[in-house]
């Protein structure tokens, strides 16, 4: 699922959504699958119609539409060392969170089924939230 491990984020720290957001999109930004303004659509569609990206319990798909600054199909998956409320009652706090960057439709909904493969395992899931490095978390996720 993951080529590469820069796009492994493996327990980081943040106090809120934001944060976590801002953590869990920066490779995204950083290496080009999206523009910096990405995060911010991101931010901007939660505070219009709340965090429509979490997925269960725990786990959130942030992500914007390929108009607010998509590049190329990505995903980035973080853990977080402590985990955040995002405002949803059911599925706070989250502590995985996998940001996608997609350029069109077709690609977002492609994404969407892999990381529904993903987190279908709950052993999957599990071995995830234990990994304590990038590299282990790497190794959980590498195509």
């Amino acid at each position: 699922m993951i080529n590469d491990m820069k796009w492994v984020q493996a327990r980081r720290e943040a106090q809120e959504w934001r944060q976590a957001l801002e953590i869990a999109t920066r490779p995204l930004i950083a290496f080009g699958a999206a523009e910096p303004v990405y995060l911010q659509g991101i931010i901007d569609n939660t505070l219009s119609w709340g965090p429509y990206y979490l997925l269960a319990p725990g786990i959130a798909l942030p992500h914007a539409r390929p108009e607010q600054g998509a590049n190329h199909n990505q995903i980035c998956v973080t853990t977080l060392a402590t985990p955040v409320a995002f405002g949803h009652e059911e599925c706070d706090p989250v502590w995985l969170l996998i940001s996608a960057s997609a350029t069109d439709a077709d690609a977002h909904i492609r994404t969407i089924q892999r990381i529904s493969e993903l987190i279908d395992s709950p052993e999957r899931v599990a071995a995830l939230r234990q990994a304590q490095t990038d590299e282990a978390l790497y190794r959980l996720l590498r195509a």
